[in-house]
């Protein structure tokens, strides 16, 4: 009669332990915060988008490296038409003005015929591919659209008292700061003949390196 009274007073025990450690292990279960947070919260962000504009006008200024005549600043117009997103035709007028070679330091039979020969002008049509949209988030509140393209296409070079045809190759960001202005900044090469008088004789590519930054606008 005691070892059962016994016995059933310790299993009334254990049932009573058991059932207090799983009510505290599930409330500490509870109280733990969650790995994932649900509530997300957003920021308050508003940038700029070009809303069905297709086309774009506007002005650069840079600097361009010509072949044999070092670095002078250049400036022109563009022009683009957006045929989607992702394509664009892109036309461009630029002008810069260069010094002297350095042969014509030293001494040089080179005469330049007038002071128009150096003036290195250019117009091309070129096709670009935007490659890479994204933000750039300039503080914690203000974002702006960004875009990373390629250009490519062809046009003509009056330089040397000559004409000729150019290729140009380059790439560059578009940076959008509000709905209807956008400012570029563009690497272009615009590759012509060797100026004959300069050439050793032999052929080859002049590759004229143009660094611009520009202010567009939408319509």
């Amino acid at each position: 009669m005691d070892n059962r009274f016994i016995r059933l007073f310790l299993s009334a025990l254990t049932l009573t332990l058991l059932t207090t450690g799983a009510t505290r292990a599930e409330e500490s279960i509870l109280q733990e915060p969650p790995v994932i947070d649900p509530n997300v919260v957003r920021l308050g962000l508003k940038d700029a988008e070009i809303d069905d504009e297709n086309f774009e006008v506007g002005a650069f200024f840079g600097f361009m490296s010509v072949e044999h005549f070092g670095t002078h600043e250049v400036y022109g117009v563009r022009g683009a038409w957006h045929v989607n997103e992702d394509l664009f035709f892109e036309a461009n007028y630029g002008m810069a003005t260069v010094g002297k070679t350095p042969a014509e330091y030293v001494s040089s039979p080179i005469s330049l015929k007038t002071d128009d020969d150096r003036d290195f002008t250019y117009y091309n049509l070129s096709m670009g591919f935007n490659l890479l949209p994204g933000e750039v988030f300039v503080t914690r509140d203000w974002a702006f659209n960004t875009s990373i393209y390629v250009l490519a296409g062809g046009g003509t070079v009056d330089f040397f008292g000559e004409q000729e045809f150019a290729i140009n190759l380059g790439m560059g960001l578009r940076l959008i700061a509000t709905d209807s202005l956008a400012i570029h900044v563009t690497f272009q090469d615009i590759m012509t003949d060797k100026v004959k008088e300069l050439s050793d004789g032999s052929d080859g590519s002049a590759h004229n390196m143009q660094y611009t930054t520009s202010l567009t606008y939408f319509f």
